[in-house]
Parts: C-alpha cells; sequence; structure tokens
C-alpha cells in the first residue's frame, strides 16, 4: 500500500536490491525508510528540483566526462548534485567550496589551483576530476565505494568507524540502519535524479588558452558576449582577466547546443587514476598546443618534455625534466659547465660529482640544491643548516634517509607549489 501511495504521488519507492557504482547493493528495510525521507525531502518544492534537473541536464555531461576520464565510476556524479546542487558559489559553513564542495587542503592536495586570480573549485571539468582522483584515493584505502563515499565526507580516518569490514575488497555491499547518512543520502540523489534527468544538452564550449594575460574583455569581445556573461560562465576567475602561463580551459555558451560532447582539450593536465598515486599537476614545461585540424575530434593536447628529457630513463614517475640553464637561481647560485674547484667551491660542493653543476654561493645564501651523488635529505639539510622537517615539508618528501635521483632540484627556503610536478635537472 505504502509503495502504491509513493507511486501515485510520483516519488519513487527504495527497492531491497539495486546497483550503485557498479556494485550489488542490498538495502535494509531500515535503511530504506531513511533513504525514502530523503527523497521526500528532495521533492518538497517542485519548482527547485525541476530547476534543479535543468541545470544538470547541461553541466552533468562535463562533469561525467571527468570521472571517465579517470576510471571512477559514473554513479559518483550524484556527489556534485547533493555537494552543491551543481552551484560553483556554493560555501558550506566549514568554508567548503564550488561544485564538490572542497576545503582548501583537500583542493591542492589534488592538483587545484587556489590562488588570488583563480579558485578551480569552480572549474567544471578541473574540480570533477580532482574528485575523482580524491575518491580514488580512498577507494584504494578502503577498496570499496561506498566507503570511499563515506571517506570523501569524513575523511579517510574518519570513515573507519562507518566501514563494515565485510565487505571491504568486495564488489557488493549492504545499506542498514547504521550506514553512514551521507552514502544514504547519495542512493536517493541517483534514485531521485536517474529517471529525471533524460536529456543531455551540449551547451558549453571549452576553449584552451595559454599564453600572456589575457582581459576578459578582449576574450568577450571575441565571442561577442559582455565580460559579465563571460564571468557567469567561468566563476573560476576571482579577477576579469585570464591568467598567464600555466594553460587554462574556459567555457563559451553555443547558440545553439552541439551535436556531440565537446571533449575537454587539457585532460592531460589530470593523470588518470588507473596510475597510483598520480595526482594532478601541471609539468613545469608543459606546452597546450591546439591540435592540427582534422576530422578525428579525438585528437587532444599533449605534454611536451625537451627531446634529450624524453629519451632519458625516468628515475621519478611523476617527475618534469627541464635542462640545467632554465631555473631562475640557477645562473646565481650554480655554475655549469662547471669551474675548476678551489679550495672555498669544494668546501661548499661536499658531494661534487665530476661534470655535474657546481654551488658557487655559500651554503646560507643558497636557495635551491641540484642532488648529486645518491645524496638524502638528511645529508643536505645538515651541509646548509636547514631543519630537516621543513625541508621535507617543502618538497613533500617523507623518507629523510632514502637516496634521492640525481638532479632533483630540492627547495631550502619556500615550498614547491602544489601546481608543479618535482624538476629533475638534466645535463650532458
Amino acid at each position: 500500500m505504502k509503495v502504491l501511495l509513493l507511486w501515485l504521488v510520483g516519488l519513487p519507492p527504495v527497492p531491497e536490491s539495486m546497483t550503485f557504482c557498479g556494485m550489488q547493493t542490498r538495502i535494509l528495510p531500515e535503511a530504506r525508510h531513511a533513504i525514502q525521507q530523503y527523497i521526500i525531502k528532495l521533492y518538497e518544492h517542485q519548482p527547485t528540483l525541476e530547476a534543479l534537473v535543468a541545470r544538470a541536464e547541461t553541466l552533468l555531461p562535463y562533469i561525467e566526462e571527468a570521472l571517465a576520464y579517470i576510471g571512477v565510476p559514473e554513479d559518483l556524479k550524484y556527489l556534485a548534485l547533493q555537494e552543491s546542487r551543481l552551484n560553483p558559489h556554493a560555501v558550506s559553513r566549514s568554508q567548503a567550496v564550488g561544485f564538490w564542495q572542497f576545503k582548501d587542503f583537500t583542493a591542492r592536495e589534488v592538483g587545484l589551483i587556489i590562488n588570488d586570480t583563480i579558485d578551480e573549485r569552480k572549474h567544471l571539468f578541473r574540480s570533477s576530476a580532482g574528485a575523482a582522483l580524491y575518491l580514488f584515493k580512498q577507494y584504494q584505502r578502503h577498496r570499496n565505494w561506498l566507503f570511499a563515499i563515506i571517506a570523501y565526507y569524513e575523511g579517510g580516518t574518519g570513515a573507519i568507524p562507518y566501514i563494515d569490514t565485510a565487505y571491504i575488497g568486495k564488489n557488493e555491499v549492504c545499506i542498514h540502519e547504521r550506514t553512514h547518512w551521507y552514502a544514504m543520502r547519495a542512493i536517493a540523489h541517483k534514485l531521485v535524479f536517474e529517471p529525471l534527468i533524460r536529456r543531455r544538452i551540449y551547451a558549453l564550449r571549452p576553449v584552451a588558452y595559454q599564453g600572456a594575460p589575457l582581459p576578459i574583455k578582449e576574450i568577450a569581445t571575441e565571442h561577442g558576449i559582455s565580460p559579465e556573461e563571460f564571468l557567469a560562465l567561468n566563476p573560476w576567475l576571482k579577477r576579469p582577466i585570464l591568467p598567464g602561463g600555466r594553460p587554462s580551459t574556459y567555457y563559451i555558451l553555443q547558440k545553439e547546443p552541439l551535436q556531440e560532447l565537446p571533449q575537454e582539450p587539457l585532460k592531460a593536465l589530470f593523470t588518470p587514476a588507473a596510475i597510483p598515486a598520480a595526482y594532478a599537476s601541471v609539468p613545469a614545461p608543459y606546452v597546450y598546443t591546439p591540435p592540427a585540424p582534422s576530422t578525428d575530434s579525438s585528437t587532444s593536447a599533449v605534454a611536451s618534455l625537451p627531446t634529450s628529457a624524453r629519451s632519458k630513463p625516468t628515475p621519478h614517475a611523476f617527475a618534469a625534466y627541464l635542462p640545467i640553464q632554465k631555473e631562475a637561481y640557477l645562473h646565481q647560485e650554480w655554475a655549469y659547465p662547471p669551474p675548476v674547484l678551489d679550495r672555498k667551491l669544494k668546501r661548499w660542493n661536499p658531494f661534487y660529482q665530476s661534470g655535474a653543476p657546481v654551488l658557487i654561493v655559500p651554503p646560507h645564501r643558497a636557495h635551491i640544491h641540484i642532488v648529486q651523488n645518491m645524496e638524502s635529505m638528511r645529508a643536505i639539510a645538515k651541509h646548509y643548516k636547514r631543519p630537516l622537517e621543513k625541508l621535507l615539508s617543502y618538497n613533500r618528501i617523507q623518507n629523510p634517509d632514502s637516496a634521492l635521483p640525481v638532479g632533483l632540484r630540492v627547495l631550502l627556503r619556500e615550498e614547491r607549489p602544489y601546481d608543479e610536478k618535482p624538476i629533475i635537472y638534466y645535463w650532458n
């Protein structure tokens, strides 16, 4: 009788069993009642629900693209609806921001950039790719997508009390009255929105840009819209200027929806989750090259490295390679080709290896160190008289005694930017 009543008023009933994130999901009666209450709340104000469905039809295709590229279940898209109602300007009481409600530290952990000009928590594709990477990390830890969802809310450690160890590593799960409410709400969102979202509207076209800073007014004029309209489409911009240097993607609204989803041109900036521990990070020498005119829509941008760097064996899996002459401090602090070492230079270069660069300033004035001859962070900290804990934190290295790759740049006085991979210099 209750199921019939729900059907008459248009509310979807909660099944005893369903597929969620590719898992066979069994739902016990107490949990079905709790999920049904969430569904009733979502239906409380019909105009709001209809507006959210319309918004989802336009934005979800781009979120689905990001999730598919990283390699996580498509059902995770309902977390974006649950977190922000697809509102990029949403801010929680704990200062979580954007489509996926990232806190500052977590966003930076997955490679999103937050500074005084941009906030990529409000970027449709990049925030979705970042969320997918974070969820994949939690899946690797807890070996079940439902537990990964709980960890998205509680954190990796905070999720542990809510994990049923009987389902770790299994492609099934049971939802009961003690299951975390956040996971039950995610299931409620799928049950509500999956039958309502019947269309995919490809109204946004991503455009890649890399170059000098560009005023928004110029881009808006080029596309025949006002600067205000451009900023409304690109809420990740904090200022009316497109920043230079790092490649970025902005969105333009099509007058007529496209026939198929336009591909994000800068996918290469996010490493798919199939590669362990790969977090989003822009290689220092990355250059965006627009695809040549072709009928093949699958062409995408690639990161280009110097030929000599590409041919080298890679001792560090996620490193960017740069020639020795390219860094700002090198010409002030390091000499290459190496000069003849007198007594002073020998004292400043105790790890010197024949043919390598030479430090030419006193160690207390150095800003960077170039690893030579199987050095460790402990040895480097001792030589430069710098706190070991700070050097480990600056360079995001955990083991102070492990041998470092030859050529690795170690920062001595500042933290390595979150959007930069570890840099390894090479020399002939």
